[in-house]
């Protein structure tokens, strides 16, 4: 699952589309909030079929504990209020950046995920609706539906930084709409980028414009400005309609740019199969080629998971700066950064995943088990050069001392470990279906809380960290890396049985 809204439907909403067509072949003749209640309508039958009713309607009661709690704890130990509003401004930026690729979800990796089914959103083939008006709906479907279901939540941390009192439901409403406002942000520049690609743009020009952009607001002093601008709640009620309106802009201009006849261009491919699987001393070889070439084959390619990696990074990067900048107080680079990036394991077991099902292995004769080990090893050779690069960057840009920087190298791998073993006992082949699952989604969070709430704290406290405290953490980074190690040993007979037993 793509972690955002699909669009997708199954039979039971088959006959509400087809009501709504027309013989207007331009689309014109359908209201378009027809077509706005059946694609709301799509998403709610399709979450709630997926994971159960009630665990997805739990599951904003879920975000809401946990961004009121997290806020509470931060400010009762010292974090300053402003830092609070940011980090929540940042975590919707980055939820808008992710949901922005939703509307452009392939229909294969889709049906790997939830099976045969008929997606509302490529019925323009079938319907006289044209795609970018579709498509445009169907963001905008987006933005309202996890602005509600997701952002909502998150807006009541800000009763930890202004407290209660009767004006309490007036200024969660006003950081709700920061938020809110700051997420169609992320989502508009994702749009816009797939607009410009579908353009011919090639993706390594894409990169290094984005790359220099960042440089370029990190050298020349603007992230004080861009904070000014991307927490909305903080200015003057110009800048907030100024954002609003450039938002909007640019999410209709990309989607005017947007081609949708765009497709990959035809390439003929040499036998990388037996190449890459006789280089591999494995004994799982074949299958690990597979999860491999899957991945190459893939839109974006092998580069889709250090993307995702070093969006985490400069999230992170941005928000260490702010914190810095309002209190003074930067935390141990090492420590800190080898902590949060070890959670790219997520991202990076997703991409791997995403176009495959455990059903696709059913016609070879391998076992269950054998496929989610191979699956570890393609992980590791993947994930080890993916967070590898940003980490180096990291500690070389906020200059770590050795041992910080050692540590920290120790953490990565261990937490990265340990957060992959958890996401596969929990998840299976399905890393994002329980984003909004509520009781897998508290599970997932609680066992990454367990592991990265000290470390950021120790990385915070002891700057830089002594020889006592790097020791204690290099311990329970390899300890953590045996157990993810473990739970993703444990992960292959635990899916086999629920298989067999289903």
């Amino acid at each position: 699952m793509t972690g955002t809204g699909t669009g997708t439907g199954t039979g039971a909403g088959t006959s509400d589309r087809a009501n709504t067509a027309s013989p207007d072949r331009s689309g014109t003749g359908i209201s378009t909030r027809r077509l706005l209640a059946v694609l709301f309508r799509e998403e709610w039958r399709l979450h709630t079929q997926l994971f159960g009713g009630w665990r997805f309607a739990c599951f904003p009661f879920v975000i809401a504990l946990l961004a009121v709690g997290a806020a509470v704890a931060l400010v009762e130990t010292g974090t300053a209020p402003e830092t609070v509003v940011v980090g929540l401004h940042v975590l919707a930026v980055g939820f808008g950046l992710y949901s922005g690729t939703a509307g452009f979800a392939g229909s294969d990796m889709l049906e790997n995920v939830f099976g045969r089914l008929s997606l509302l959103l490529s019925s323009s083939t079938t319907l006289p609706l044209s795609r970018r008006r579709l498509l445009g709906a169907f963001l905008v479907k987006d933005a309202l539906f996890y602005g509600v279901a997701f952002v909502l939540p998150m807006a009541l941390g800000s009763v930890a930084v202004d407290g209660l009192s009767a004006t309490t439901p007036l200024e969660v409403g006003l950081f709700w709409l920061s938020l809110v406002l700051v997420f169609a942000v992320g989502m508009a520049v994702t749009v816009s980028l797939i607009a410009v690609r579908t353009r011919g743009v090639a993706p390594w020009t894409i990169g290094l414009a984005i790359g220099v952009a960042a440089v370029t607001v990190w050298a020349t002093g603007g992230l004080e400005a861009l904070r000014r601008v991307l927490v909305p709640i903080d200015g003057p009620a110009i800048t907030a309609v100024g954002l609003a309106v450039a938002t909007a802009a640019v999410a209709t201009g990309s989607l005017r740019l947007y081609d949708p006849t765009y497709g990959r261009p035809a390439r003929t491919a040499t036998d990388r199969f037996a190449r890459l699987s006789n280089a591999l001393p494995v004994d799982d070889a074949p299958l690990v080629t597979k999860s491999l070439l899957d991945l190459a084959r893939s839109s974006g390619g092998v580069w889709k998971p250090f993307v995702s990696a070093t969006i985490l990074l400069a999230l992170v990067a941005a928000l260490v700066g702010v914190v810095d900048s309002i209190t003074g107080i930067a935390p141990a680079p090492g420590i800190f950064f080898g902590g949060v990036l070890g959670l790219s394991a997520f991202t990076t077991y997703n991409w791997l995943t995403q176009f495959d099902s455990l059903e696709a292995y059913l016609t070879y004769p391998v076992s269950i088990a054998d496929v989610f080990r191979a699956k570890r090893i393609a992980f590791v050779l993947v994930g080890a050069p993916t967070v590898a690069v940003p980490y180096l960057a990291a500690v070389i840009w906020f200059e770590a001392t050795l041992v910080d920087a050692v540590v920290g190298a120790i953490l990565l791998a261990g937490y990265a470990l340990y957060y992959y073993g958890l996401t596969v006992y929990i998840a299976g082949f399905d890393p994002n279906e329980f984003l909004f699952d509520a009781v897998r989604f508290a599970t997932f969070t609680l066992g990454v809380a367990v592991a990265l709430v000290p470390t950021l704290v120790a990385g915070f406290v002891v700057v830089p960290p002594s020889l006592e405290l790097a020791a204690v953490l290099g311990l329970a980074g390899v300890a953590l890396g045996l157990v993810g190690v473990v739970l993703s040993s444990r992960a292959g007979p635990r899916w086999d049985a629920r298989y067999r037993t289903e």
